[in-house]
């Protein structure tokens, strides 16, 4: 099952286009790593730990409720 894509992308770009962007938001990606990687980093690991945070414990219990 493909996942839903967060952005809406035309279909009737060219390949030229698609490439074009490609490159632009590659380029921005590396760019932004690059000066903000320590603060980046330390953001993906709050991310991370509050998720694990945020679990609920597994009971159990060998007594089930239903």
């Amino acid at each position: 099952m493909k996942p839903t894509p967060l952005f809406h992308l035309p279909q009737d770009l060219s390949p030229n286009t698609a490439m074009a962007l490609f490159d632009l938001l590659s380029g921005l990606t590396d760019a932004l790593w690059q000066q903000y990687e320590p603060a980046l980093v330390e953001l993906i690991l709050d991310e991370l730990n509050h998720d694990h945070a945020s679990q609920q414990p597994c009971d159990t219990n060998d007594d089930p409720p239903f």
